[in-house]
C-alpha cells in the first residue's frame, strides 16, 4: 500500500472567469465529504431493514492561510449563480495520480485571527451534481 504525504496536495478552484486556478500555496487542509442518501424500503414480512440509495452529495471544507489574493479570488466568486469547477489531487498532478473533481458553489467564508497565531481564511463549498473520482 502506498501512503502519501499531504504536502503534495494540489487544490484548484475556478476564478470568476471560469478558469481553474491553483490555490495550494494558501491551503493547509482540505476535507472532501462524499455521501449518498438512502431511504428505507422495508415492507411487511421483511425480517431486517432494507434500504435503497437515492441521491449522491458532496461538500468540501478548506482551511487556508489568509492572503489578499485568496480573499480577492473567493470574494469574486461569492454569490455567483454559476457553478465553480474544483479539482483536488491528494498526491499531486503527475500522470496516473488520483483526483476528485466536480462542480460546486462557495457557501461560506470565515476569516479567522488570533493574537498569537496566523490569520486564516476558511471556506466551504457545496457540491452541485456528480462528483468524479479518476486519475490525471
Amino acid at each position: 500500500m502506498a501512503f502519501v504525504a499531504g504536502k503534495n496536495t494540489v487544490f484548484k478552484l475556478d476564478n470568476s472567469s471560469g478558469t481553474l486556478t491553483a490555490l495550494s500555496a494558501y491551503i493547509t487542509d482540505v476535507s472532501v465529504d462524499l455521501s449518498d442518501d438512502n431511504v428505507e424500503t422495508t415492507s411487511f414480512g421483511d425480517s431486517a431493514k432494507e434500504y435503497s440509495l437515492t441521491l449522491a452529495d458532496s461538500s468540501l471544507s478548506v482551511t487556508a492561510l489568509f492572503d489578499a489574493t485568496l480573499l480577492a479570488h473567493l470574494g469574486a466568486v461569492k454569490g455567483q449563480a454559476a457553478t465553480l469547477t474544483y479539482e483536488w489531487s491528494p498526491n499531486g498532478t503527475s500522470s496516473s495520480e488520483p483526483k476528485v473533481t466536480g462542480e460546486c458553489r462557495l457557501t461560506g467564508m470565515s476569516p479567522t485571527g488570533s493574537v498569537g497565531g496566523m490569520v486564516g481564511l476558511n471556506f466551504t463549498l457545496q457540491g452541485d451534481g456528480a462528483t468524479t473520482i479518476s486519475t490525471h
